[in-house]
């Protein structure tokens, strides 16, 4: 659920047929039966570079310069650790499911082409054209020429289209392809694999048991083995993937890393020199930050002195604070790193193009409005899916601090509890309870949070129990529209609370001035949740800062910010 804003958007798919030239490469998109699903092996270009070190080339949807592949994955390497991350989110996006759906579709395509009176074996060809070409990929030289003439397409074609349904010959092609992927395996996968592969046999031994040999059956054993023999393509090639990533991690993870992102970048954008005329989203954004920077400084500053004041800052730098949300026990002394979040972020000593891209990233992921890949500054465009993401959840935490409070202000104002102890249990069970909801239920409104709160508020009367519902209802989407004062205080408290974490790293001091700005709304169990999401913004800014600082140094001194 979110305050205002449209669902994350992912990155455009990339899959497609990868077919040879004896098929028309206009017929890539071009399913059976007018259905338009290029994909048969999802494509995982994304993890190893088909165009080089990069000429910069134009989105025919959006005309934004698009960074080269390798950009892209190391990028993601450097500010999780594993570029195969990115996957693993996309897998539990909107746009996988209606993949899923499409993927559906383009099979039944290919079955109904099969069932016709005169079969169309043309995408059968293709796709084993397409198991052929991965094959020969994956495997060392020495094994192609077998592949080649084992998997010969054109005398697949001469036996299918001779009306023989020989299901022996085209079953012997993918019993090869397996074998062949199971050679290719390390033990671990091949045993994986051997075991799918046994099971898979055995499913289609059930299906073919007391049934005449008719096209019906045919095309159900040609798509299942297609999609069983593609399906451990895939797998295979996540492998292999995941293997070359670990062996380049230690180069990438080093200047060799910012070096190449810099020369890419360059490469799309012109030399600093030029960033003035050539980054105006970049100058757009730092503008807006220049006006509050100043003033977001020294509250700051004030925020933190008063800490130090209060707690002393000799004390608060030994002892290690563990906060009641879960956040773990770290020190000062822990060394920053850019590759982990198990670490401390560092903090801010007020240095122009640090503050700034700290604040300025603030700024952007608070906005009501969901961001968009288009109106992103230039620097950031690699990264619209990590901000998007932290947007969502600062808009999830002010859902889950707007409902807490309508839930204390109901406990108190029927005294249901006079207990502080238990209010702040109650509280406790209803802030796990919301995160579950808003995680798992994607639309959940304002009548599934009421519910969530109260399954705590427990022993009433049905009638009594909905009308408690109705006035919690109205008073929560009240106070979540923008401009309510209750939205409006609880926004800027949640703002005040990340940035005290990002001005001051993710240490002891921003935590518990995070902890402080929270407890205004009764929220301070929040603090290791923001205080993780806020993790993820700093090594945004601090890679950004190394690899664009010379960019934004010239925008800077254009505006005269230095």
């Amino acid at each position: 659920m979110e305050t205002g804003s449209p669902s994350s958007a992912g990155s455009s798919d990339n899959s497609e047929i990868k077919n040879s030239e004896e098929f028309n490469e206009n017929e890539r998109c071009c399913g059976t039966q007018g259905i338009a699903w290029p994909v048969s092996v999802e494509d995982d270009s994304y993890l190893c570079d088909k165009r080089g070190s990069g000429t910069p080339q134009k989105s025919i949807s959006t005309g934004l310069l698009r960074a080269t592949e390798n950009e892209v994955l190391l990028n993601e390497i450097i500010h999780k650790g594993c570029g195969l991350e990115i996957v693993s989110e996309e897998k539990e996006s909107a746009k996988a499911r209606v993949k899923e759906r499409m993927e559906e579709a383009f099979w039944d395509g290919v079955m109904q082409s099969l069932n016709q009176d005169n079969p169309d074996f043309s995408w059968v060809l293709k796709l084993m054209k397409e198991v052929q070409n991965e094959l020969c990929e994956m495997s060392p030289p020495s094994w192609r020429q077998e592949i080649v003439e084992t998997v010969d397409i054109n005398i697949l074609s001469q036996v299918l289209n001779s009306g023989t349904l020989d299901m022996d010959y085209f079953g012997r092609i993918l019993e090869f392809a397996l074998v062949t992927l199971r050679k290719l395996s390390v033990p671990l996968v091949e045993d994986e694999l051997n075991t799918n592969h046994q099971k898979f046999l055995k499913e289609l031994g059930e299906n073919t048991q007391d049934r005449e040999n008719s096209t019906a059956l045919f095309a159900s054993l040609v798509i299942k083995g297609l999609q069983f023999v593609l399906r451990q393509i895939k797998k295979l090639k996540g492998e292999i993937s995941k293997a070359r990533i670990k062996l380049l991690e230690p180069l990438i993870k080093g200047p060799a890393g910012f070096e190449y992102l810099r020369s890419s970048f360059s490469n799309r954008y012109g030399p600093p020199t030029e960033a003035p005329i050539s980054l105006p989203l970049v100058k757009q954004w730092l503008s807006s930050v220049m006006l509050v920077a100043g003033q977001e400084w020294d509250d700051h500053l004030n925020s933190l002195s008063s800490l130090r004041l209060s707690s002393g800052a000799h004390s608060l730098e030994k002892a290690p604070i563990t906060l009641r949300a879960g956040g773990s026990s770290l020190r000062i002394s822990d060394p920053p790193t850019l590759k982990t979040n198990e670490a401390e972020q560092p903090e801010c000593k007020g240095e122009k193009v640090d503050l700034f891209l700290r604040l300025g990233l603030l700024q952007l992921v608070c906005e009501i409005e969901g961001l968009t890949v288009e109106t992103l500054p230039e620097t950031l465009k690699l990264n619209f899916s990590r901000l998007r993401a932290v947007q969502a959840f600062l808009q999830k935490i002010i859902v889950i601090c707007t409902s807490i409070l309508v839930l204390r202000q109901t406990l108190l104002a029927e005294c249901l509890v006079t207990n502080p102890s238990e209010i702040e249990d109650i509280s406790s069970k209803s802030i796990t309870k919301l995160f579950k909801l808003l995680d798992n239920m994607e639309d959940a409104g304002i009548t599934e949070v009421v519910d969530t709160l109260s399954l705590c508020l427990e022993g009433d009367e049905p009638k009594k129990l909905q009308a408690r519902k109705e006035i919690m209802a109205n008073v929560l989407a009240k106070s979540l529209r923008a401009g309510d004062a209750i939205f409006t205080r609880v926004s800027r408290t949640v703002f005040l609370a990340a940035k005290a974490i990002l001005l001051c790293g993710s240490g002891a001091e921003g935590r518990r001035l995070a902890e402080n700005s929270l407890k205004r709304v009764g929220a301070s169990l929040l603090t290791g949740k923001l205080v993780e999401a806020m993790e993820d913004l700093l090594v945004v800014a601090t890679v950004s800062a190394s690899v664009h600082g010379s960019w934004y140094l010239e925008v800077l001194k254009n505006m005269r910010a230095l």
